[in-house]
């Protein structure tokens, strides 16, 4: 996102891509007992799904005051998630190879759009 909206921070582009890419990433079950861990250890004790990882994610958001960064407040508009999507492939092909499962082009796409504000 940064690429096209230099006002834009990165630390903000992945704070307001996260829950959608986490979601995502659970959907799939790539790493459920990691999520799990993680929860775990972020307060959530008696975790059991990976899903409470979103739980205490958005908590956290809210929490540093950061929940309601939205990227319509940074120009980005719904028509841009696709050339977003490219760019990041091929930018930065190196982390998706990292990533627990394939991410595609379309998949980045549609975590932009869970993410749009």
């Amino acid at each position: 996102m940064p690429a096209y909206h230099q006002n834009l921070p990165h630390g903000a582009g992945l704070i307001m891509i996260s829950r959608a890419y986490f979601t995502h990433l659970i959907e799939r079950h790539a790493a459920d007992e990691r999520f799990i861990r993680m929860v775990r250890a972020m307060g959530m004790p008696e975790a059991a799904d990976p899903m409470d990882f979103i739980t205490a994610l958005a908590r956290l958001q809210e929490d540093c005051g950061v929940a309601g960064l939205r990227m319509s407040n940074y120009g980005i508009a719904p028509d841009e998630f696709e050339k977003m999507a490219a760019n990041a492939r091929e930018t930065m092909e190196f982390l998706f190879l990292c990533d627990r499962c394939e991410l595609t082009a379309e998949d980045c796409v549609s975590i932009y759009r869970n993410s749009f504000k």
